[in-house]
């Protein structure tokens, strides 16, 4: 039912644009709007804008959760009849002129924007460089404000413009950037901040980490973790299984070898438990596993140490 609405939206919204006349395409967007059924005080809101220039395509969209007052659009607009709508959604970068069409909680349409002076100066003022049209854009579509700004810039004092946008690309946001400083990560560079968000390092994930007991890791230390798949679950089920006091490398080189909690419960069964990081990696490297030493249990072989599984294993056994 809600397409239906979005498409009636859309198709009330292009015959009205046609008559009165388009603007240049060129610098003309696309929005739409729905209500969101899980949270009444918010809509999903996408704003999306392509151009060509010099020969290169250029695209950027956003799509989040926002307040309905953050929209620009009434509420009885919203949630009325189907009917042309004008509206402007204002971001501290500059102004999206909103025109379309919207009713039945939904809506569609196109936008012209126009850049903030103020903003410009701004960051101008912060000797960053004043950004270009798709900069400010860019900018304003992430929903960057000065303060956001300044919290980045921490790290980074030299950053420009071309680097913040560069970041917000890649999905740094204020609410990122706040989640990690609550995490004890307060002043990670521009470049950090890209790795870690591209690296899927999540406020969840950190947060997960640093409830194990790992605290002051290096933004690299975190990558690492992230990239050898120790995640949030591998790392509860390891401390689960007895492995609290292992160092951030170790669970690297447990979780690489192929050390999971699965094999440390089947090992358990077989009468073989709390092993040494070490000796879980010997075992794993020489293939012991849970059915040989149950094929050594059913021959008499009891109570084995971990140097003789893996003697045994290599002779052939």
């Amino acid at each position: 039912m809600k397409r239906l609405a979005l498409a009636a939206c859309a198709a009330l919204f292009l015959a009205s644009f046609a008559a009165a006349g388009a603007s240049d395409p060129a610098n003309v967007g696309r929005w739409s709007i729905a209500t969101r059924s899980d949270d009444p005080g918010r809509v999903q809101l996408r704003l999306e804008y392509s151009a060509t220039t010099d020969g290169s395509f250029w695209n950027t969209s956003w799509s989040s959760p926002v307040p309905l007052g953050d929209a620009g659009i009434p509420a009885d607009r919203l949630r009325g009849p189907i009917a042309p709508v004008s509206f402007t959604i204002q971001r501290e970068p500059g102004a999206f002129a909103c025109v379309g069409s919207a009713g039945n909680g939904s809506g569609a349409g196109q936008f012209t924007y126009t850049p903030n002076p103020r903003f410009d100066d701004g960051l101008a003022a912060r000797e960053m460089g004043r950004p270009s049209f798709h900069e400010s854009l860019e900018l304003a579509i992430a929903g960057v404000t000065l303060a956001f700004v300044d919290r980045v810039r921490t790290g980074s004092q030299h950053a420009t413009t071309a680097e913040l946008v560069r970041v917000v690309q890649h999905g740094v946001n204020q609410r990122y950037v706040d989640d990690l400083a609550a995490l004890g990560y307060k002043t990670p560079s521009l470049d950090d901040l890209t790795r870690m968000r591209d690296h899927g390092v999540t406020p969840q994930f950190v947060k997960s980490v640093v409830d194990a007991g790992y605290r002051n890791l290096s933004v690299d230390d975190l990558v690492r973790l992230a990239d050898h798949g120790v995640r949030e679950r591998y790392i509860a089920e390891m401390r689960a299984a007895g492995y609290t006091n292992v160092s951030a490398q170790q669970l690297i080189t447990l979780r690489d070898r192929g050390v999971s909690p699965h094999y440390l419960s089947e090992m358990a069964a077989a009468g073989y438990k709390s092993f040494s990081v070490d000796d879980l990696v010997a075992l794993r490297d020489h293939g012991v596993s849970a059915a040989f030493v149950a094929r050594l249990k059913a021959h008499g072989y009891n109570n084995l140490s971990v140097p003789d599984l893996i003697r045994l294993r290599d002779a052939g056994i």
